[in-house]
């Protein structure tokens, strides 16, 4: 299989050598959206916002590479206004992000989803993860519906539009670099050890009303007695710290026909588990993920009127974990098992385990196999320019293709290895045999599997073809675009087909470069819909207005430039994972009654009705906003939208009985509407030797359910509609039940509020009556707080220039934020229910004596209906401040004796280092009992020749 991956990457670079020879810069895109889209908070891009009416923003492709982290769409978060980036996993490999255009304004996550283009054409976002930081020219986000009704059916929930590196006129540079660090958990929750356990256990118990298990706490103290273990789990199986390392090397050169630039990258990050090499010294059982990435982007100049470019990238990814379990299941019984649970091995050299855990991570990091992904992904873009000046002046025939395809295979050892139980009595001592042999009671079996095979394979190809026309008469500049597109995409050689084809159109006219006129329209459809249903037009006007080009401003030595600008229009959103709503289908899983006993019968039955007139959401949206710049140092720039959506999938309230044999179809009768703002302020300042610059930026989004299918309710404060979309609903905490609120005969005192959910004991959760009738119940829950999903962020980034030394730090927040305890982080929150461990979340436990300084309910072995209801109890605030990035270079004198050594820079790096939040033992960010985020130090050496 490796000498496959080997010819591979030969044919790619014996290609790209082919071409170097030959190569020219890539021009301009064929998505009908033109080359003037710019960060105003670059300087360098000043000149092309003058002729932009819509909302965009661009970010170098150098702000990229501040960054320590395996996954590119990491480095994104808080650059970008407009942008949320929810970070993933901190497992390698597996820490694809979540992003959202404008905060949250569909009902799902899946119509939220983000389009993501690389050179012109659509990709997917494990091809965008995967790829160098130092291979990308620029990143550029769409937000408003004139930048995005180009993209029709498919542009509502933005586009992120990203560049790679092309060729230059020049002699070849070459650049070397290589980062090499180690990183560590963020955080990690805070168990207590076996004493704390045992004893608290005995106390829920007594609360529960039932014996105690733990006759002498005591003998849990010690840490080497198997009968009485005290094991560390999170000691036993993690390490502090892993390695990361990061290589690239690169060439760009070229001639005004031939431009090439050609990048070859190796990233490897490794886990946190200990001991990982005992049962396979080639792969381990530790988490890894490596990859090798090779690119080569050419760029030829045929002919006067014609130009061509290719682009050809290929990554091969290796991920590695334990097998038989996933990272998030690890994670969760390290902090699930007791430290009292059971040894690591027994006194006879056995694996510990028991009934009750039944999961020893040691054994099976150690002893139960590996699992190896390995992933080949390869995309190939050609496009083309043909002017035809000699039909009119301004006019070109553009036209692209492209072909991406991934294949995922996998590779499993797979062991059963078992473990053995000590058998103990109700005094918790072991039980010995007639001859003194302490007995053992095995759980699990011995087995084994070895298997490789395929996961997943999908291709995506892509045609387009179109013109393009632009023009100056006099003060006047008329420019136009005509483009038609097709793409198909399959997956795994199913009915899994996914087609989308259409036109779209623009048209600009700008007059002495002050007043601009934007009408972009695409006609466009999709196979997700029945015939007749599938298309769609989708147009948006934009206008602006540079005010530093009028006479009254023109000689103002302050304002170096001020626009306004305004747009409207309509964009589509197709929801993948709703698709052929207009088909009914069968259900296998169906059964009918045959007989005198009524034995159920396996058979098939009807799914939800079809919907013939299912559809995707459409948005529309305005937008005003407004680009400045000062004292030639001094830039701005705000957009204020409204947005509405309408047609959002939802399923009917109503209730279908059962003997018809149906379910209802997701219909189109969603409504949600969305405000807000983005702004960015830049401070630059080179005349000095001392340079410096600072910069910030804020989004904020709110939404709005206006419209849902909801059943009646007695409360207008029960609906979803006039609230936020994710929004927590729950009941509001009043206190703790005090034994003073009990009769003798423990049942409750009168005019004392019951609740409808369990019964109820001293130390139990106390809520607010809300329709004051003495229960608690659903009735109760009203809106509280805010959702999951910030409505800001906030982003700031300072840095220096002085002689040879460097200086960057960036700083990422979030705000109107609220995450649950109860939710997030159930088995963190719950000790002893389900088994759970204690953590210190829960050590300052109502009892008797506790009862006025109590910040947690009573201790219980038992599910209790009542506690485990969603409360403000249970949330916390979300908003956190963190230092994504800090770095400092310093780039040595020339060497006079190695003329070509252009330049070298040593730095040294800090990605994630410190997170300011507000809850003590949890890491906010993600609030998962997965695979911690990480923080990372690095150190690099830099190369120019």
């Amino acid at each position: 299989m490796k000498k496959e991956y080997i010819k591979l990457f030969a044919c790619v670079f014996s290609f790209c050598g082919f071409l170097s020879a030959k190569a020219q810069s890539i021009e301009e895109s064929l998505s009908g959206v033109k080359n003037s889209v710019g960060s105003f908070a670059d300087s360098s891009s000043v000149a092309g916002i003058r002729q932009n009416t819509g909302a965009v923003f661009t970010l170098k492709g150098t702000e990229l590479q501040r960054m320590m982290v395996g996954n590119l769409l990491n480095t994104l978060q808080g650059r970008i206004p407009g942008l949320t980036v929810v970070t993933g996993s901190g497992e390698p490999g597996y820490d694809n992000p979540t992003l959202y255009l404008r905060g949250q304004s569909s009902w799902n996550i899946a119509g939220n989803k983000v389009l993501i283009y690389l050179d012109g054409f659509e990709v997917d976002m494990n091809t965008i993860s995967s790829l160098s930081a130092y291979e990308i020219e620029s990143v550029t986000l769409f937000k408003d519906a004139l930048a995005l009704a180009s993209y029709g059916l498919q542009g509502g929930a933005g586009v992120l539009w990203i560049r790679t590196v092309s060729g230059d006129a020049s002699k070849v540079k070459i650049m070397a670099n290589g980062r090499y660090g180690i990183q560590s958990a963020l955080k990690l929750p805070t168990v207590v050890d076996a004493y704390d356990f045992t004893t608290h256990y005995n106390q829920a118990l007594t609360n529960d009303g039932l014996p105690i298990k733990y006759p002498n706490p005591d003998l849990y103290k010690a840490t080497n007695d198997p009968f009485h273990p005290n094991v560390n789990w999170y000691d036993q199986v993690l390490k502090n710290t892993s390695t990361i390392q990061d290589y690239n090397l690169s060439f760009r050169g070229g001639s005004e026909k031939a431009k090439y630039f050609v990048l070859m990258n190796y990233t490897d990050f490794t886990g946190l588990y200990k001991d990982a090499d005992v049962i396979d010294k080639e792969f381990g059982t530790n988490a890894r993920y490596n990859k090798i990435n090779l690119r080569g982007n050419v760029d030829l100049q045929l002919s006067k009127s014609l130009s061509v470019t290719a682009n050809i990238s290929a990554i091969t990814e290796d991920k590695n974990t334990p097998a038989g379990f996933t990272a998030t299941e690890l994670f969760d019984n390290l902090l699930k098992t007791p430290a009292s649970a059971f040894p690591v091995k027994n006194p006879n050299d056995s694996w510990g385990i028991s009934s009750a855990y039944n999961f020893n991570a040691v054994q099976r990091l150690q002893r139960f196999g590996i699992w190896n992904s390995h992933t080949r992904n390869l995309q190939t873009n050609f496009s083309f320019t043909e002017k035809l000046d000699a039909i009119t002046k301004g006019l070109a025939l553009k036209g692209g293709l492209s072909f991406s395809n991934q294949y995922v295979g996998y590779y499993q050892k797979l062991f059963g290895i078992p473990g053995y139980e000590i058998a103990k009595n109700a005094n918790d001592e072991p039980i010995l045999d007639g001859f003194g042999n302490i007995g053992y009671i095995q759980r699990g079996s011995i087995s084994e599997k070895i298997e490789e095979g395929e996961t997943s394979h999908w291709n995506r190809n892509t045609g387009q073809l179109g013109l393009e026309y632009r023009r100056t008469f006099n003060e006047s500049t008329f420019s136009g675009t005509l483009l038609a597109k097709r793409q198909n995409y399959s997956k795994n050689n199913t009915v899994y087909q996914l087609r989308h084809q259409g036109l779209s159109a623009s048209f600009s006219y700008d007059y002495s470069k002050t007043y601009l006129l934007d009408l972009v329209a695409s006609y466009n459809g999709s196979t997700d819909f029945a015939p007749g249903k599938r298309y769609g037009f989708f147009p948006a006007v934009g206008l602006a207005w540079v005010l530093s080009n009028e006479n009254f401003l023109k000689e103002n030595n302050s304002i170096d430039f001020l626009k306004l600008r305004a747009t409207y229009g309509k964009v589509g959103n197709v929801n993948e994972s709703y698709r052929f709503l207009y088909q009914q289908w069968a259900i296998s899983s169906g059964n009918w009654k045959l007989g005198s006993g009524n034995a159920d019968k396996g058979g098939r039955k009807e799914g939800p009705i079809a919907n013939p007139e299912a559809s995707w959401e459409e948005k529309t949206s305005f937008n005003l906003g407004f680009d400045l710049k000062l004292f030639k140092k001094l830039t701005a720039t705000i957009d204020l939208f409204n947005e509405k959506r309408t047609g959002s999938l939802e399923l009917p309230s109503a209730d279908i009985p059962a003997y018809t044999g149906f379910s209802l179809q997701y219909l189109n009768t969603g409504e949600v509407k969305n405000k807000g703002f983005e702004a960015s302020l830049s401070f630059d300042n080179n005349d000095h030797a001392f340079q410096y610059y600072l910069r910030g930026s804020a989004s904020f989004a709110r939404n709005e359910i206006t419209k849902r299918s909801e059943a009646l309710q007695p409360y207008s404060y029960l609906y979803s509609q006039g609230y936020r979309l994710g929004q927590f609903k729950g009941l509001v905490f009043d206190g703790f039940y005090q034994e003073a609120d009990f009769n003798t005969d423990g049942t409750l005192k009168s005019g004392t509020v019951s609740s409808s959910y369990a019964p109820i004991k001293p130390g139990d959760l106390k809520f607010k009556d809300q329709d004051n009738n003495g229960i608690i119940n659903d009735y109760d829950k009203i809106p509280l707080a805010y959702a999951k999903l910030p409505e800001m962020t906030l982003g700031f980034n300072i840095g220096f220039k002085f002689k040879r030394f460097d200086f960057d730090a960036f700083l990422q927040g979030v705000m109107n934020r609220t995450v649950s305890l109860l939710s997030d982080a159930y088995i963190y929150t719950h000790p002893f229910v389900d088994n759970n461990n204690m953590t210190v979340f829960s050590l300052n436990s109502w009892t008797s004596a506790t009862a006025s300084t109590a910040d947690y309910p009573r201790l219980s072995t038992l599910k209790n209906a009542n506690n485990e209801q969603q409360s403000d109890f249970w949330l916390r605030n979300g908003n956190f401040f963190k230092l994504r990035s800090i770095e400092l270079g310093y780039t040595l004198p020339k060497i006079n004796s190695l003329k070509r050594l252009d330049d070298v820079r040593l730095f040294v790096n800090g990605t994630n280092l410190f997170i300011w939040d507000n809850i003590e033992d949890l890491e906010a960010e993600r609030m998962s009992m997965g695979y911690p985020l990480m923080k990372a130090v690095s150190f690099g050496l830099k190369m120019k020749f």
